[in-house]
C-alpha cells in the first residue's frame, strides 16, 4: 500500500502546489503528413501548364452522420476536406488560388484597399462531396475452455465520395472520379474467470486496432486529386507519374487505367486558349414594341458628359457602414453553416440577421442623405 501511494504521489499534477505549473507530458514528435500518393503528385510538378490556375470549391460532408459523447456532439467526417485537396494541388506544383475563405478579399474591397478585380481568376476548380458512410455488420468469435479462452471481433464502415474537375469558363465537367474505401477495425482479447479456492478471479485483457478514419479520407482525397489531374494531361505523362504510386493495395493498381485510357476532353492548353480567345458577350439592344418606331443605331460620336452629383460625406460614411455590416452578415452566415451544434448555428444565424438589419438601416439613412448614382449602385 505504501508503495502504491508513493507511485501516485509521483504522478504529475497530484501534489503540485496551486501556484506551480504542472509539468506537461510530451508525446510523439510532430511529423509531416505523408500518403502513398505524394511521389506521384510531386511528379506532376512542371508537367501541367503554368498558365492554368486551379481552385477548390465546396467539398461537403453529405453523409449526415454524427457522433455523440459526454463532451458533446460532432460530425463523424472531417469538415476540412477542401483544405486537404488544396494541399494536394499545391504538392502537384500547380498554380492555386485560395477560395476557401473569401472574407479577406471582401473586407479589403469594402475598405477600399483593392478591388475584387485584382483577384486572379480560377480556370479550373475541384468540387464534390463525401456522400456515403455505411456501417457494415461485423462478426466475432469467442472460445473458452474451463473459463479461459480468446475472443475476436471485427467491424467495418464503407465511405464513399465523388469529386469533379470543372472548367470555370463554361461550367463543363472535364474530369470526374468516384471512390470508396472500407475502414477496418478489429478487437482481440483473452478472458479468464476461475475460482482459486473460494475466490473468483476474473481477468480480461485485449487490444483494438482500427484504421484512422480521417487519415484514410486524406489518402482518398489525395488520390482523387491525382486522378483528376491525370485525366486532363498527356497520357504518357499521366502513366509515368501514376507509376510512382507506392501502395501494397492490389485493388488500387487498376484505378490508373481509367485515368490513362479513359475518355478525355481537350487538353488544358486548348481549353484555356479557347476560353481566352472567345469574344466577350455583349448585351443585345432592347427590342422595339410591335408596330412602334425602331431603335436608332448609335453613331460613334463624342461621349456625352454626364453630370455627377457629389455625394455628401455623411452618405459615404453610411454606405461604408452598410457594406461592412453586409460583409459581417455573410461571414456569420457561413460560420453558421459550418457550426457543429444546433445552438451554435442558431446563434450565428441570429447574428447574421442582425447585421443584415443594420445594413438595411444604414442604406436607408444613406439614401436619405443623398446617396445615388454610381456610388449608390455600388
Amino acid at each position: 500500500m505504501a508503495g502504491c501511494l508513493a507511485l501516485i504521489g509521483c504522478a504529475p499534477g497530484v501534489i503540485t502546489r496551486r501556484a506551480q505549473d504542472v509539468s506537461l507530458i510530451q508525446g510523439p514528435p510532430i511529423q509531416d503528413i505523408k500518403t502513398p500518393f505524394d511521389q506521384a503528385l510531386s511528379c506532376l510538378s512542371g508537367k501541367i501548364p503554368s498558365n492554368a490556375v486551379f481552385a477548390v470549391g465546396a467539398i461537403a460532408d453529405n453523409t449526415g452522420k454524427e457522433q455523440y459523447a459526454d463532451s458533446g456532439t460532432g460530425k463523424m467526417v472531417t469538415q476540412g476536406a477542401g483544405d486537404m485537396v488544396q494541399s494536394a494541388l499545391f504538392q502537384a506544383g500547380v498554380r492555386v488560388v485560395n477560395r476557401r475563405d473569401p472574407n479577406i478579399p471582401i473586407a479589403e474591397s469594402n475598405w477600399g484597399l483593392r478591388t475584387m478585380g485584382d483577384q486572379t481568376a480560377a480556370d479550373f476548380f475541384i468540387s464534390g462531396s463525401i456522400n456515403s458512410l455505411d456501417y457494415i455488420p461485423g462478426g466475432g468469435a469467442s472460445v473458452k475452455i474451463a473459463g479461459v479462452g480468446p475472443e475476436f471481433r471485427q467491424t467495418r464502415i464503407l465511405i464513399g465520395m465523388d469529386l469533379a474537375l470543372t472548367n470555370s469558363f463554361n461550367g463543363e465537367v472535364i474530369a470526374n472520379i468516384p471512390l470508396q474505401k472500407q475502414i477496418y477495425a478489429n478487437e482481440t482479447g483473452l478472458g479468464s474467470g476461475r475460482f482459486i479456492g473460494d475466490t473468483l478471479v476474473d481477468i480480461d485483457a485485449g487490444a483494438m486496432q482500427r484504421e484512422a478514419l480521417h487519415y484514410a479520407l486524406r489518402q482518398m482525397l489525395s488520390y482523387a486529386t491525382l486522378d483528376l489531374l491525370a485525366q486532363v494531361i498527356d497520357p504518357a505523362t499521366a502513366q509515368e507519374c501514376l507509376g510512382k504510386i507506392n501502395s501494397a493495395d492490389a485493388e488500387l493498381m487498376h484505378l490508373p487505367e481509367r485515368s490513362v485510357n479513359g475518355p478525355r476532353r481537350a487538353s488544358l492548353e486548348a481549353m484555356i486558349a479557347a476560353a481566352k480567345s472567345a469574344p466577350v458577350a455583349q448585351m443585345p439592344p432592347a427590342a422595339a414594341p410591335a408596330g412602334g418606331p425602331q431603335p436608332v443605331p448609335q453613331q460613334s460620336a463624342q461621349p456625352q458628359q454626364v453630370e455627377v452629383q457629389p455625394v455628401s460625406p455623411d452618405a459615404t460614411r453610411l454606405a461604408n457602414e452598410a457594406t461592412t455590416y453586409a460583409a459581417r452578415a455573410i461571414a456569420a452566415a457561413e460560420d453558421s453553416v459550418r457550426a457543429e451544434t444546433y445552438d451554435h448555428a442558431a446563434g450565428l444565424a441570429n447574428n447574421a440577421l442582425g447585421f443584415v438589419q443594420l445594413a438595411v438601416k444604414a442604406l436607408r439613412e444613406a439614401a436619405a442623405a443623398g446617396l445615388n448614382g454610381p456610388a449608390g449602385d455600388a
